[in-house]
């Protein structure tokens, strides 16, 4: 099958499905067609926003900051930024379109990645179309955060590997952590295949060095701009939410591997379990490339949980950070679908051949038969997250924007429509976008008293809701909050009562 006819066939699988989400109506109103459905979306948007201005990773103008996980991503967007404020629009729509197409390029990767393997165009188109109806990453390629683009570039990364063209894998490889951290682990690993082959047909030192070139260049560079901007290798991200504490590591585990992935619509029933067994088994038995299709999300996702603390499992919040792997236990499992009905075609002169169609028809539609109601409720909690949004963080920014002096600095809990929409200098008290208060620059104690106007939950700023010296002002609240099971469903505006000694 062309390239052309993959795309459109994929193209248009990934549009209704967006538009299904896109037109809900859950909350009764239009947010998941305007909205996004995570306030760190609209970080990213800023970063976007400033990279089209040609003024660099800033948060705040004129101020440099390492607080982006996925630079890679904010490059993507800003594209979409160029659209929107070419054509006078919210960069919203502009920057889900972005998604989607990387949704689409994650099955033309995954669809290549199974052909490569030696597997059907049949089986490519499944893993494909198995990728665009899947109801997690649907509501990931629309909430403006960086999971599809971790999805499809890793998908690439190991086709290219696959199919032996190791400059294109490199390269993938270098650019994997610069959209999601712990991508790393795929660097690592395509690294090592690809100088155990370059060993194997007796390349030169030279040819061998070459290999790690794009990482140094594109991994290095990133270091190096974080050490040049903050004093520190890594990201702010980083410094603010790792923990690799045992008992974190653990609690992780059993969130992940005991209630998120047993809640996804094709391991519901636990038959999804048995055909993503059968796929790795195969894949296991096609060489270690091929092994690493099927090992590759186990290790990502222990990795997610050896790097932070996962509070809850449902809210998409946390399942972002796992969601990169989710597009390689699909090709797993649909490999291992696949081979089951095969088995029974072939078989289906034997005097078993019944039973064992029965078995592969129970397994295969047990897989399936939650899809439809797990996509309608998928698409209902995206809508009310990102109603969410706009009631909380989207208002309480126009808020801001419109009571407060153009030359005040406010501070937030929250840094990503507030700074978006406020059109202050905002100062992010969680540290995320602020490297000095993040690693305890003296200089802060004395920019915080200048701070007049507070904005943020009140259960993460106490210091300031108790306070005599500070009154609340004004208050945004949704009444149905679906984004985390927390005490978050009211955002407050506090400013000084009376001027601090």
């Amino acid at each position: 099958m062309s390239f052309v006819k993959l795309s459109l066939i994929f193209l248009a699988a990934h549009v209704a499905v967006a538009l299904f989400f896109l037109f809900d109506r859950a909350p009764g109103t239009a947010a998941a067609l305007v909205g996004f459905p995570l306030d760190d979306a609209w970080i990213h948007m800023v970063y976007a926003r400033s990279l089209a201005g040609l003024h660099g990773f800033a948060y705040n103008p004129g101020q440099l900051e390492t607080g982006s996980t996925s630079p890679l991503w904010a490059v993507m967007l800003v594209p979409a930024s160029w659209a929107a404020r070419l054509l006078g629009i919210s960069i919203v729509l502009p920057a889900k379109i972005v998604g989607v197409l990387l949704a689409v390029g994650a099955s033309l990767a995954a669809a290549r990645l199974a052909f490569r393997l030696g597997f059907s165009w049949v089986v490519a188109i499944a893993v494909g179309l198995a990728i665009a109806a899947d109801p997690a990453l649907a509501f990931a390629k629309l909430s403006g955060m960086e999971v599809m683009l971790a999805g499809a570039l890793a998908l690439w990364t190991v086709s290219e590997l696959v199919g032996e063209r190791y400059r294109w894998a490199v390269l993938g490889a270098a650019l994997a952590p610069l959209a999601r951290p712990e991508l790393a682990l795929l660097t690592l690993s395509v690294l090592a295949v690809a100088e155990w082959r370059m060993h194997q047909r007796r390349a030169s030192v030279s040819e061998r060095i070459l290999i790690l070139v794009p990482t140094i260049l594109f991994v290095g560079g990133w270091i190096l701009y974080c050490l040049l901007v903050s004093g520190y290798p890594l990201p702010n991200t980083f410094y603010a939410k790792f923990s690799s504490h045992h008992e974190f590591f653990t609690h992780n585990l059993a969130i992940i591997f005991a209630q998120v992935i047993p809640s996804s619509a094709w391991f519901a029933r636990g038959t999804g379990f048995v055909l993503w067994v059968l796929g790795a088994v195969l894949l296991f038995r096609r060489g270690v490339i091929a092994g690493l299709t099927a090992a590759f999300p186990v290790l990502y996702l222990l990795a997610v949980a050896a790097s932070q603390l996962i509070r809850e499992p449902w809210p998409f919040y946390w399942q972002r950070y796992l969601l990169p792997a989710q597009p390689f236990l699909l090709v797993t499992l649909v490999i291992g679908a696949a081979h089951a009905i095969g088995w029974a075609w072939h078989g289906r002169r034997h005097a078993w051949a019944p039973t064992y169609a029965v078995g592969v028809a129970l397994l295969v539609l047990g897989t399936l038969t939650s899809l439809p109601s797990t996509l309608r409720a998928s698409a209902d909690l995206f809508a009310w997250n990102c109603q969410n949004i706009e009631e909380l963080n989207v208002d309480m920014a126009k808020w801001l924007r419109n009571h407060t002096d153009p030359g005040e600095t406010i501070a937030v809990t929250d840094a990503g429509a507030a700074r978006y929409f406020g059109e202050r200098r905002v100062l992010d008290v969680l540290g995320l976008n602020n490297h000095r208060f993040l690693h305890g620059d003296r200089g802060m104690a004395l920019e915080l008293s200048r701070i007049h106007t507070v904005a943020g939950f009140s259960s993460m700023i106490p210091f300031i809701r108790d306070n005599p010296a500070w009154r609340a002002t004004h208050r945004t609240a949704t009444q149905h909050l679906t984004i985390c099971n927390c005490d978050q469903s009211e955002i407050v505006a506090y400013q000084r009562a009376q001027s601090s000694p």
